[in-house]
């Protein structure tokens, strides 16, 4: 049987069913979630929407392994270091409930059980990974567990803290000593059962959470800190976009890697961003579990330059951006007059090998309000000391598009972006 076409694929996915749920980003510091039912007593979790891993990741704090009955141990665990922080846990499989427009029922998914005492979710639950599979590795553990007195057969509960290891790098250091194996990621597995089809789609209005005035409580009920995650579809949300859809291409399936050629600010001439490593030249991902723009030094260097050469008197407010240090920080409104600012443009490398030219405007780099009611905070930051060299294209450029995740297109997938309704 001949290939189909994008078009013809894309009408299966019309024939299948689709699921819009909505996200908020008030529970992880900027990132946004959604809710979740998990194991047969329908435990309610938030959990943060990340395309930059693929492991399904909760809190040990809400959910009773105990008390479900949908509970299948394993010998397997986990450990995860992300940019900032990390966790380690045993893996389990459950159930899952998700409730929108329509109900999914999903009756067994790995989910590693995060055993850290503060693992990196802010308020939030845990975290869904949305990449591919060669990130969702898992340790099997067995001859360690058969060598414990008395012997084990599953990581549950979890065997290290009875012996009195809990810092994630000694786990770490036992755990290089084990096979490993890649599990199967949550949407993956969704997709491989012929529930959904392949593909998701991302719609947001920031990338900070949004303090409409000085009562914090003021945030929880502002829409501009809500947006929509649709599963098995995208294309069909005509209410969240307009215009064309512009196709970047993904380069190889394990982030939704991107080669981003250059990055424009204003008029100015291009800054040619350095080539990955690899020989399709990937040297970013695009990532909704990021709140920022990340990229090497050399490239937000440049941009810092070109935007004071365009305007010198926004020179003193680049000087007093302070240096990221995890937490985000802002300077007094006052200072900010976005009409100032220039647009920024990221190129990428399009469906055919063409240019995409991607606008981020100055409310989208700049948060208003943020982190805290009259603060104003700066979203594109230089690669931290100890990231690997390439940039992390986080949540500011995604505010001003949606974006459809279409993982089937070109084997390895498409990033489908339209101009963002708001």
């Amino acid at each position: 049987m001949p290939a189909k076409n994008g078009s013809d694929r894309l009408s299966d996915v019309y024939m299948r069913k689709v699921l819009r749920l909505p996200t908020t980003n008030i529970h992880a510091k900027g990132d946004f979630t959604i809710s979740v039912s998990l194991g047969s007593e329908a435990v309610p979790l938030k959990l943060i929407l990340d395309t930059g891993s693929s492991t399904l990741a909760i809190h040990s704090n809400l959910y009773k392994p105990e008390d479900d009955a949908h509970l299948d141990t394993t010998p397997l665990v986990q450990e995860v270091i992300y940019g900032l922080g990390g966790w380690a846990g045993p893996v389990a499989k459950t159930s899952m409930q998700l409730h929108g427009d329509v109900n999914l029922h999903l009756s067994e998914n790995y989910v590693a059980i995060a055993s850290s005492d503060n693992p990196p979710f802010a308020k939030a639950d845990g975290i869904l990974g949305l990449a591919y599979k060669r990130l969702n590795q898992a340790t099997d553990i067995s001859s360690y567990l058969e060598q414990q007195l008395p012997p084990a057969q599953a990581s549950l509960p979890w065997p290290f803290a009875q012996c009195g290891v809990t810092q994630l790098q000694d786990i770490n250091t036992i755990l290089q000593h084990y096979p490993k194996q890649q599990l199967t990621p949550w949407f993956s597995n969704i997709e491989e059962h012929g529930i959904l089809a392949d593909a998701f789609a991302f719609y947001c209005q920031r990338s900070s959470i949004h303090f409409p005035t000085s009562d914090e409580n003021d945030a929880l009920t502002d829409p501009l800190n809500r947006g929509w995650f649709i599963l098995g579809g995208g294309t069909e949300q005509t209410d969240l976009f307009e215009g064309d859809f512009q196709n970047v291409r993904v380069l190889h399936d394990v982030y939704y890697n991107i080669a981003l050629t250059s990055v424009q600010v204003g008029n100015t001439n291009p800054i040619t961003c350095p080539p990955g490593q690899s020989k399709d030249g990937a040297n970013g991902f695009f990532d909704t579990g990021a709140s920022a723009i990340l990229l090497p030094a050399s490239v937000y260097q440049q941009i810092v330059q070109h935007i004071g050469d365009i305007n010198p008197a926004l020179k003193p407010v680049l000087a007093q951006i302070p240096v990221f240090n995890g937490t985000e920080q802002g300077l007094p409104a006052h200072l900010i007059d976005l009409s100032q600012w220039p647009i920024l443009y990221f190129s990428f490398i399009g469906e055919d090998g063409n240019m995409v030219k991607l606008a981020c405007p100055p409310c989208d780099y700049w948060q208003v309000n943020a982190p805290e009611f009259g603060l104003c905070s700066f979203k594109i930051i230089p690669q931290l000391p100890h990231f690997s060299d390439q940039a992390i294209i986080g949540l500011p450029l995604l505010c001003n598009y949606y974006a459809v995740f279409d993982r089937a297109e070109h084997q390895t997938g498409m990033i489908r972006l339209a101009k963002a309704k708001r």
